[in-house]
């Protein structure tokens, strides 16, 4: 963001930083309770552009990720 802010105005690089935070923040949420779809699924494209917009890689937790019996002998 900071790549782009001087080249716009004061007004618009502050609406534009709120719609991206905001854009980001939806999508980190919705990521962490919607399990992935099985493979071949409609879903799984809109699944994969949540997760990247999100920016959730390898270190969120999704629903899928939550194993019930973790710790449980």
């Amino acid at each position: 963001m900071h790549t782009i802010a001087p080249f716009l105005p004061a007004r618009y690089s502050a609406d534009l930083l709120a719609i991206v935070t905001f854009l980001i923040s939806t999508c980190a949420l919705i990521a962490r309770f919607w399990a992935r779809p099985k493979d071949g699924s409609k879903w799984l494209f809109l699944y994969v552009l949540i997760n990247q917009i999100a920016m959730n890689s390898n270190h969120a937790t999704n629903a899928d990720d939550v194993d019930p019996h973790a710790g449980k002998t």
